[in-house]
C-alpha cells in the first residue's frame, strides 16, 4: 500500500478509536448527576473520579497525533508520522481497557454486589486487552520498514483528506461533551449546584459549543466557499481552525472537569487541581509537545549534518 493511503487508513483507525472512546466520555460526565449518584459508596465515587481522568486522557492521547501532523509534520504523509500513530495508539488501549473495567465493576456493585463488581472488573478488562493484544501474540507483526516512502510532497488532495480526518477524529469528543452539558442542566441534579457552578457550567458549554462549530466549519467551507475543490489556502485554514478547536476543547474539558469533581467529592480544591492537571496534559500533547518538535527539526535542519 502507497504511503499516502497507509496514513489515511491509521487516521482512520484512530477515529473509530475515539467512536468507542465517545461513549465513556458522556457517561463519566453525565453519571454524579444521575438521581442514583448520590447512593453509591465512597469507594464507587472514587472509582468515578479515577475513571475520568482515565477516559479523558485517552481522548487526550487519541486527539494527540493529530496535533501532531498538524504542526510538527506540517500536513505531510511520512513513515515517521505512522509508528508515531502506532505507538500512541498502542498505550491509548491498555488505558482505555483499565476505564472499561472500572465503569464495568461500578456496574456490577450496583447490578449484584461486590463479587459481581469485582467479576465485571476483571472481565472488563482482561476482555478487551486479550481481543485487542490477542492477535499480536499469534501472529508476528509485520515491520514497517519494508514502507513504501518518496522524497517528494505529498500531493494537496491527500493533505486535504487528512486535515477533514483529522477534524473527524477530534470531533466526537466535542460531541460527546457537548451532549452532555446540555443534557444535565434539565437534570435535577444541576438544580442542586450553586450559582457559581452553574456559572461554571456555562463557560464550559460556551467553549465546546465553539469548539464543535469549529471542527464543523472545514467541510462547510470546502462544500460553499470553495465549491468542493482543493485549494492550499483551504488546506491551511483547515488546519488553523482543527488547532484552534483543540485549544477550545481542552479549555471545556478542563472547566467541565472542574465542575465534575466538585460534584463527586464536593472539595473545591481537588476541583481545581484535577482541572489544572487537565488543561496541563491537554494543551502539553496538543500544542507544546508538537511545537516543541517542529522546533527541534527545524533547529536540526537549519544545522544541518556536521562533517
Amino acid at each position: 500500500m502507497a504511503l499516502a493511503d497507509r496514513t489515511k487508513t491509521a487516521l482512520d483507525e484512530s477515529r473509530m478509536l475515539m467512536l468507542g472512546a465517545q461513549i465513556l466520555l458522556g457517561f463519566q460526565f453525565q453519571a454524579p448527576f444521575q438521581d442514583g449518584f448520590p447512593a453509591i459508596s465512597s469507594g464507587e465515587k472514587t472509582a468515578e473520579v479515577a475513571v475520568l481522568g482515565l477516559i479523558i486522557l485517552v481522548v487526550g492521547l487519541l486527539i494527540t497525533p493529530s496535533a501532531h501532523h498538524r504542526i510538527a509534520e506540517d500536513g505531510e504523509a511520512s513513515q515517521q508520522f505512522i509508528r508515531f500513530l502506532t505507538r500512541v495508539s498502542l498505550s491509548t488501549l491498555p488505558i482505555f481497557a483499565i476505564a472499561i473495567g472500572l465503569d464495568l465493576g461500578i456496574a456490577g456493585m450496583r447490578i449484584g454486589g461486590p463479587a459481581a463488581g469485582i467479576a465485571g472488573a476483571l472481565l472488563g478488562v482482561v476482555l478487551p486487552l486479550a481481543i485487542w493484544f490477542g492477535p499480536v501474540l499469534v501472529h508476528r507483526p509485520h515491520e514497517d520498514e519494508d514502507m513504501s516512502t518518496s522524497d517528494t510532497k505529498t500531493p494537496l488532495d491527500a493533505k486535504i483528506d487528512y486535515v477533514l480526518t483529522e477534524a473527524r477524529v477530534v470531533l466526537p469528543g466535542a460531541q460527546a461533551l457537548l451532549g452532555f452539558q446540555l443534557a444535565i442542566v434539565l437534570s435535577n441534579g444541576f438544580q442542586q449546584l450553586s450559582s457559581n457552578l452553574k456559572v461554571t457550567h456555562g463557560a464550559a458549554l460556551a467553549l465546546i459549543a465553539l469548539s464543535t462549530a469549529l471542527l464543523i466549519a472545514p467541510a462547510a467551507y470546502h462544500r460553499l466557499v470553495y465549491a468542493g475543490r482543493n485549494e492550499p489556502e483551504f488546506q491551511r485554514l483547515a488546519s488553523r481552525l482543527l488547532l484552534i478547536a483543540t485549544v477550545l476543547l481542552a479549555l471545556g474539558l478542563a472547566t467541565d472537569t472542574y465542575l465534575v469533581v466538585s460534584k463527586i467529592v464536593d472539595d473545591a480544591r481537588l476541583a481545581l487541581w484535577s482541572a489544572g492537571t487537565v488543561a496541563l496534559v491537554l494543551l502539553g500533547l496538543w500544542h507544546i509537545w508538537p511545537w516543541w518538535r517542529r522546533a527541534v527539526a527545524c533547529a536540526m535542519t537549519m544545522v544541518g549534518p556536521r562533517i
